[in-house]
């Protein structure tokens, strides 16, 4: 804000972001009005223009009165379809009890439980998938574009550059996945634009009680979602948090804000950490499959380069080498903000890519094989970082030479390269709609996954579509059973490579998936009740798994761990009666998971009631 005198007036004004208003008018207004004014309409501007991208990218699922079940859908909608169920039926359990075979198996408990119960609420309040797929895709891909918009804004860009930073990321990589295969991180990648915040806070010393609070909230919605990306993303913070405690004066009191906001970040994520702590100890789980680092290392930086889902990734790999020609050649004419944002944006870059030395770090490291699986997946993470630094490198420079030119070319680049990321992807989600109202398309081919890790009688992807259709939200989940044996109980380790998961895989489908014909499934409350029929009593495999707090009741007497006999792949064997047999599982899980789940549940409800009740003043949210 500046007073500047207009030749036109010949009156004092008041310059706002290039809106002036006469000092005299402002006597009789409120100053925080016109600029609250000012904003809202800026903000309008960015809403709509974000929300036609998103509206241009689903628009052939909207116009072709498609969906889409990419290769994590059979997965993440059975959790949504779970929750749902649970719900609708006030039934809830540990276990899940409507989905995954009805094995007794535990997934909606270790991934993203709250998040999936509002999912499933959703589901149930739309009435199908189709609505169901097009409101969260437009959610998310609406709010992942707001929210860079927003960190644009908050580096001090100009708002023309934040729109089209926000075009080009709701269109990239690190979002597309949600919409080509329904995967689950791509809703984390899409939060984290909202960290500019906190880390411009971390890096100026602002670590006040709310600022430190703030971040903890951040952190602990990112847990809500998947804990992997956090893991990832936080050692991104740890520049800024060491130059911020350095320039403290006060060390020991800004310590301790940032400790509460560990602490309620802790609290918050409690729900998803301590389930995960509890299933994992004590049972041998099937950890994902063991990947070549080096094989699964990113191409982004390899021009030829385009994605198996869309050719957009090549604005990315225009962004980087931007970044990296204007980091080398415009050095000296950054500010020292954007001098550390930059080069930890860079080293991110390349450590996902196979200029790191993963050869050497996966033979001395090998769990990283599963853990990590795809180097590749700490580009989603820099993604929003590079695309912003890429911007503040040039916009920095521009304003320290005072360079007309090289402001309006950053403009006019930046706009190209946001319309031709969205034209490119929106052309091959075109090209995926029209992949799956092909009749030839086998069901395998449309929903991305070997014919082998599919048990189903459809044979097309065509068939699959009404199912998305119907209020029968529970036919889409039983249209397919899809090999997905994550977080399954086993009595000894898988070999950590691809040809032993390609055999769990095969014989998980024949254990469970081909088993279930076999037997009656009943839900009761908080668990499931198989019964079948023998003619002899002798010992029989049953497609349920059994983890260590799992209750099991055989025919009225409850079996012992020693009364099970746990397989390799899972399943277990008990001794059945002649007759009819009954089999019931339930789940009880430790007093201290009830009370970890409670708390947190408890602290995030006072955590949106004051959210909702503190209003932040004007002028403290334009200083940052």
């Amino acid at each position: 804000m500046s007073v500047i005198l207009s030749s036109a007036t010949a009156y004092p004004t008041v310059s706002f972001n290039q809106v002036q208003f006469p000092i005299d008018y402002i006597n009789k207004h409120d100053l925080n009005e016109r600029m609250l004014l000012s904003l809202m309409h800026k903000n309008r501007t960015a809403i709509i223009i974000i929300g036609l991208a998103t509206l241009f990218i689903i628009s052939p699922l909207l116009l072709n009165h498609q969906a889409l079940y990419g290769v994590d859908g059979p997965f993440q909608y059975s959790r949504i379809y779970e929750a749902a169920m649970q719900l609708k039926n006030h039934n809830f359990s540990f276990i899940n009890l409507y989905s995954f075979q009805q094995a007794g198996r535990i997934v909606n408990s270790l991934y993203s439980p709250l998040v999936a119960v509002l999912c499933g609420a959703l589901l149930l309040l739309v009435g199908n998938w189709f609505r169901f797929q097009i409101i969260t895709l437009f959610i998310v891909y609406f709010l992942g574009g707001y929210l860079m918009y927003n960190a644009a804004q908050k580096l001090r860009l100009p708002p023309k550059l934040a729109i089209a930073l926000s075009v080009i990321f709701l269109s990239s990589s690190a979002v597309y996945g949600f919409l080509f295969g329904i995967m689950w991180r791509s809703i984390a990648v899409s939060l984290l634009p909202i960290f500019i915040g906190p880390i411009l806070d971390l890096y100026h010393g602002d670590w006040s009680l709310p600022s430190m609070l703030k971040l903890g909230i951040f952190v602990g919605l990112l847990a809500q979602f998947q804990v992997l990306t956090i893991g990832m993303f936080l050692p991104f913070l740890i520049p800024f948090f060491i130059h911020g405690i350095w320039q403290s004066r006060k060390k020991l009191y800004t310590s301790l804000n940032f400790l509460a906001g560990v602490l309620l970040a802790l609290i918050l994520s409690l729900n998803a950490l301590i389930p995960m702590f509890e299933v994992y100890h004590g049972n041998t789980l099937i950890a994902p499959v063991g990947m070549d680092l080096m094989d699964h290392a990113s191409r982004v930086l390899q021009p030829i380069y385009t994605s198996v889902y869309s050719n957009s990734d090549i604005v990315l790999t225009i962004i980087a080498y931007a970044m990296l020609t204007g980091l080398i050649l415009f050095w000296s004419r950054l500010l020292p903000f954007t001098k550390l944002f930059v080069s930890v944006s860079l080293f991110y870059l390349l450590l996902s890519t196979n200029f790191f030395p993963w050869d050497i770090v996966q033979n001395s490291m090998p769990f990283l094989q599963s853990f990590l699986q795809m180097p590749s997946r700490i580009t989603l993470i820099a993604d929003p970082f590079i695309m912003l630094s890429a911007a503040l490198i040039y916009y920095d420079t521009a304003r320290n030479t005072k360079s007309v030119s090289l402001h309006q070319g950053l403009l006019a680049i930046s706009v190209f390269l946001g319309i031709l990321s969205l034209s490119l992807c929106t052309q091959r989600v075109a090209q995926n709609i029209h992949s799956i109202m092909d009749p030839n398309t086998t069901l395998a081919q449309g929903i991305g996954t070997s014919p082998q890790n599919v048990h189903t009688e459809l044979t097309t992807i065509t068939q699959l579509q009404p199912k998305f259709h119907t209020r029968h939200i529970g036919n889409l989940i039983k249209a397919i059973d899809r090999t997905v044996p994550d977080y399954m109980p086993v009595s000894k380790r898988i070999k950590n490579d691809p040809d032993a998961y390609k055999a769990v895989y095969r014989k998980y489908r024949q254990s469970f998936s081909e088993q279930q014909h076999l037997f009656k499934y009943h839900v009761i409350h908080s668990g499931i009740r198989l019964t079948w029929k023998s003619t002899v009593a002798k010992s029989r495999v049953i497609p349920v798994v059994a983890y260590q707090r799992s209750i099991l009741t055989l025919n009225g007497t409850r079996l012992s761990q020693k009364q099970i006999t746990r397989n390799w792949i899972g399943n277990i064997t008990v001794h059945q009666q002649r007759g009819r047999n009954i089999l019931t599982i339930r789940y009880v899980p430790s007093h201290l998971t009830v009370l970890s789940k409670t708390i947190s549940y408890i602290a995030w409800v006072i955590v949106l009631i004051l959210v909702s009740l503190i209003k932040v003043p004007l002028t403290k949210s334009l200083k940052n």
